[in-house]
């Protein structure tokens, strides 16, 4: 062979040796500073170079820590392109150490996947140093300090100040809707009206109970038990008898002194003691008695007006009759 030809091989050979070279991963880890005392923060610095084309890999937190070198903060990639053709990736992490003694860093792997190719490349160990706090045993202990009382600021007493003002803003409006407040009369009933004649408020409220149609609903102890306090109020009303209070005995022995007809106070006895039965004893009578009960109560009112009451009604009823037939003349 020529010598000529082991030049020209010689001159590939360096070529394709120093696009290997150029184009070769590699990775290096420094601590800064290589001795740090317990607790104190050190960092540990990364720096990759590779091929820009392809992705690298980078080792985790978990590959980092050990059981006695402790990740505090772990840093974010600096990437720096070089030439188009390399890319350079810088870590910087920040660990510390709470025993003393010397602590090695293993290699750190990285990986470079490009073209479905994945290299995989190593750094060199590291070695952290870590010295004890010196603490003079001769020396009297003393307490740890209090604790330090932080001021309080405007910033965190924006929101207790808007909560108590809040607060007393609705307590104001609800004091003022109270007061403001109109509590809701109660209808007042036809027999607290003193304008109201008893036998007007009895036979209004008679017809009232007619129109409930209890009885027809299979309330039949409602029905006679709103029946007899209707007349109970009414002898209340018109011959000043405490009906409410008393048993049917006592209030038809009351009855009988103020009654000139003795008939009248049989029938209202007769309505009292069946309303008694069927409260008590659970009698049930037949609905020919609901009714007779209702209009017994009605003539006993009617027949129990006052004369002066009798006479208003008769000279309503005298005037209306003429009245009536001009009407139907007309």
């Amino acid at each position: 062979m020529r010598p000529a030809s082991y030049i020209i091989i010689g001159c590939l050979c360096l070529c394709l040796f120093k696009g290997q070279k150029l184009l070769a991963q590699h990775a290096r880890i420094e601590l800064f500073p290589e001795e740090i005392v317990m607790g104190q923060h050190g960092r540990l610095i990364i720096e990759i170079e590779a091929p820009s084309e392809g992705t690298v890999i980078l080792p985790g937190i978990n590959d980092i820590e050990t059981v006695d070198i402790e990740m505090i903060r772990y840093g974010a990639p600096d990437t720096l392109h070089k030439d188009g053709q390399l890319v350079s990736l810088r870590q910087n992490h920040v660990i510390t150490a709470w025993k003393e003694g010397y602590f090695p860093l293993t290699p750190l792997v990285f990986k470079h996947i490009a073209k479905g190719d994945t290299t995989i490349f190593e750094s060199r160990a590291a070695l952290l140093k870590v010295q004890g706090v010196d603490v003079d045993m001769a020396e009297q202990y003393k307490d740890i300090r209090p604790i330090m009382r932080i001021p309080i600021g405007l910033r965190e007493l924006i929101p207790w100040l808007l909560l108590i003002l809040g607060l007393a803003l609705l307590l104001f409006f609800l004091f003022r809707w109270l007061r403001n407040r109109k509590p809701a009369e109660a209808e007042e009933s036809i027999w607290e009206k003193p304008d109201v004649p008893a036998h007007i408020a009895a036979i209004s409220s008679l017809e009232t109970l007619r129109r409930k149609q209890l009885w027809q609903a299979g309330k039949t102890k409602q029905y006679h038990s709103e029946l007899t306090t209707i007349l109970r109020l009414y002898m209340h009303k018109r011959f000043d008898i405490n009906a409410l209070e008393m048993t049917t005995s006592e209030i038809m022995q009351l009855l009988d002194r103020k009654l000139d007809k003795q008939s009248h106070g049989v029938k209202a006895r007769e309505i009292l003691e069946m309303a008694d039965l069927v409260k008590f004893a659970k009698h049930q009578p037949g609905p020919e008695k609901h009714e007779w009960a209702l209009e017994t109560a009605l003539d006993f009112v009617r027949n129990t007006i006052p004369a002066y009451h009798a006479d208003e009604q008769a000279g309503h009823a005298s005037f209306a009759e003429p009245l009536k037939k001009n009407t139907d003349a007309g």
